[in-house]
């Protein structure tokens, strides 16, 4: 046979194979998440319904969380108090002007206000929820099981008071007399 020449090289184990860096090369889709809702959102944003360009619904949101007004065109880095200043003295913002532009802004407002109700009620709900099942658990529970618990310990005491054995259970669970034989 001849002469091989074979080079072994050793990958230490902190390092990645050449297979993961394949993985790691080039653009990766976003990933998508789900809201409380249980609406799906490609970009990890909340769904804000359509007709909104990308970001534009998270912008007027931050408005909206703010309690600040949605600003227009034109409007945006000005304060509410400077925009209304500006329209008290008898300028006309440019969002005003038009009809059909206003009725765009008021239905994109309106998109979010609804979005955001909805998350609040959902939160609502998911709160309450939390809150009857932790009131439940806390207090029902626990002195049902305790008072019947102590029922039946204070009619035994009373029994072995009395004299008696244990108190037997006066009702049977079986239909009749040959069912009960095969349990007992």
């Amino acid at each position: 046979m001849g002469n091989v020449n074979m080079r072994v090289y050793l990958i230490p184990p902190n390092e990645e194979s050449s297979e993961d860096e394949d993985e790691g090369f080039g653009p990766r889709p976003m990933l998508a998440s789900t809201d409380a809702l249980g609406g799906v959102k490609p970009h990890g944003g909340i769904d804000y319904g359509k007709a909104l360009r990308p970001g534009e619904g998270e912008a007027m949101a931050s408005y909206v969380a703010e309690g600040q007004r949605i600003p227009r065109r034109g409007e945006v880095g000005m304060s509410t108090d400077e925009i209304e200043k500006m329209e008290s003295v008898g300028y006309v913002m440019s969002g005003s002007r038009h009809r059909r532009m206003n009725a765009v802004r008021i239905r994109k407002e309106n998109q979010i206000y609804s979005a955001e109700e909805k998350r609040a009620l959902a939160l609502y709900k998911f709160e309450e929820k939390a809150n009857r099942e932790a009131q439940i658990t806390q207090v029902s529970i626990p002195t049902l099981l305790s008072s019947t618990f102590m029922d039946m310990l204070k009619k035994q005491k009373e029994q072995l008071e009395k004299g008696g054995g244990l108190v037997e259970p006066t009702e049977s669970k079986f239909t009749s007399k040959g069912e009960e034989s095969k349990f007992m």
